[in-house]
């Protein structure tokens, strides 16, 4: 396998069905040791495969000098996570090819996965819990491929839209993670080219999912929790649940975090004077004859 850490080096075998690059990002180019594991996985099990490893600072400049009208984004962005999202978007979009996280072990060689793919598939997904599709593993068969490029469409309004609430865990999932990435997938029938496998398959026999979520902060921690306690109830009660739930969390949230905001609205609406609502009496001078 030939092992790139420098984007201008990257190659493809173009006879393949399917482009041959496997794109890996991480803070430096120190692996972690809970994740060495894993990344040797794909080094072994994929040896005709160009591998790229893309440290922040290579994300940086690629998106500085490939898509320099997204680079103000890329930059806003308040979490390391959702420059992460927004870079393997770009990547497989400029390149084609496979991304994996850190925390995912390989199992089956890619060419067998993309082969157990329909030909007419461009982008391969896997399913997610508790709602979508994840970028944890995308497999996108050719660059230029149009469900990415709708993706990508929608990054620069859904980082300035103000519908979603300020929650870490929120901004992530709704602006560039699963939630968004779903919707964007699923909008204007751009399902068409999308295979989403089995979890079966992708869990069983696909990949092997070490424990990870370095990115969850105290709420996405706290939603998860509490959809593993719903997990056991009836399906269409625990969506209910976990619906009303969230919405109730949600707004306490947003009532928290903005009540500075509230408490400026009130000298508006509070008048100058007191009110007396009732009538003004006449003065009667009352002499009192003994």
């Amino acid at each position: 396998m030939c092992v790139c850490v420098c984007r201008y080096n990257v190659s493809a075998i173009a006879a393949r069905p399917y482009t041959s690059i496997i794109h890996v990002t991480w803070k430096t180019l120190e692996v972690p040791t809970r994740w060495k594991r894993s990344s040797e996985s794909w080094l072994s099990k994929n040896e005709n495969f160009v591998y790229c490893y893309w440290t922040d600072t290579d994300l940086e400049d690629f998106v500085s000098d490939e898509y320099p009208w997204l680079l103000s984004t890329y930059l806003a962005y308040p979490y390391v996570i959702q420059r992460c999202d927004m870079a393997r978007y770009l990547l497989l979009y400029r390149y084609g090819g496979t991304y994996v996280d850190m925390d995912i072990v390989c199992r089956t060689p890619l060419s067998a996965i993309f082969l157990d793919a329909p030909l007419d598939a461009g982008l391969i997904v896997a399913s997610t819990e508790p709602y979508g599709v994840s970028q944890e593993f995308m497999m996108v068969r050719r660059p230029r491929d149009p469900v990415i490029r709708s993706v990508i469409s929608g990054l620069r309004r859904a980082a300035a839209s103000w519908w979603y609430p300020p929650l870490p865990y929120a901004a992530v999932m709704f602006r560039t993670g699963p939630v968004y990435f779903t919707r964007r997938i699923y909008c204007n029938g751009n399902n068409a080219g999308v295979y989403v496998m089995p979890p079966s398959k992708y869990y069983g026999s696909y990949v092997l999912h070490v424990p990870g979520s370095s990115w969850h902060q105290w709420d996405g921690q706290l939603i998860w929790k509490v959809f593993l306690r719903l997990r056991p109830m009836n399906h269409r009660k625990n969506q209910v649940l976990l619906a009303v739930f969230s919405t109730a969390f949600l707004v306490f949230i947003c009532v928290v975090r903005n009540r500075r905001f509230f408490s400026q609205l009130q000298p508006r609406f509070r008048p100058t004077r007191p009110l007396n609502i009732w009538p003004k009496r006449a003065k009667v001078n009352v002499t009192v004859r003994r």
